[in-house]
């Protein structure tokens, strides 16, 4: 008979193997394990990750209790938990359009909203349909990885604000050309900061219609420009 390991501190369970899913176990912007129940579920924590308002988030994070319309007593255990920079706290689920129809699923969605309401938080559902597409997923995956304050460069980042000053975008391997020309940069290292900046919206891309990588490299048709924020 296998142990039972205890849920990462913080989760009140671990997540369970359900239809062949894939589970993950990632550290979130304060170095906490997260726990994912699926790849949408990863898709999610990608966005929490990037996002700017997103202070802290934590998974499985509270038991739910309530009263089913028979009478018995349920208990139900959200996805995650998101604190903002504001102070807004957020209860997030992820489920499949296919299982909203089910009265189960239903019930324990009415009871979160209710508790929720009750403690002025907000309650949110995600779905397929909701959650970043393939190719933005893969985007997303890719950036990550640039993430760490290991891969910011002041004069890349100052030249890239002059270049983009006049809400005009130019193509990748232009920018990439020039800045390792005009700062005696090497390619990689041109690469790596414009990908930092992407990853944290100082610049900006479509990211949802093509892949930004080919051949490990930012691919030669992807246009950037300044995030709007940031003009």
């Amino acid at each position: 008979m296998a142990l039972r390991r205890k849920p990462p501190p913080g989760n009140v369970r671990r997540v369970a193997p359900i239809s062949n899913n894939l589970r993950y176990a990632i550290a979130n912007k304060a170095d906490e394990t997260v726990q994912c129940e699926s790849f949408q579920e990863r898709k999610l924590t990608l966005l929490f990750d990037r996002d700017p308002t997103v202070q802290k988030y934590s998974s499985q994070p509270e038991r739910f209790a309530f009263t089913d319309e028979e009478g018995h007593s349920r208990t139900y255990v959200p996805d995650f938990m998101v604190w903002r920079t504001t102070g807004e706290i957020e209860i997030h689920e992820v489920t499949l359009t296919e299982r909203q129809v089910r009265p189960s699923i239903q019930k324990r969605e009415q009871a979160a909203r209710s508790i929720c309401q009750q403690r002025d938080w907000r309650f949110i559902v995600h779905t397929e349909a909701t959650l970043p597409s393939a190719t933005e997923e893969a985007n997303l995956l890719a950036l990550y990885r640039y993430r760490p304050t290991i891969y910011a460069h002041t004069d890349v980042e100052a030249d890239l604000r002059q270049r983009l000053s006049r809400d005009e975008e130019q193509a990748a391997h232009t920018l990439i050309a020039g800045l390792a020309h005009t700062l005696s940069l090497p390619r990689p290292v041109v690469i790596s900061a414009m990908c930092h900046l992407l990853w944290h919206q100082v610049l900006d891309t479509d990211l949802t219609s093509r892949l930004l990588f080919v051949n490990a490299a930012l691919a030669p048709y992807v246009r950037i420009k300044l995030h709007e924020k940031e003009k």
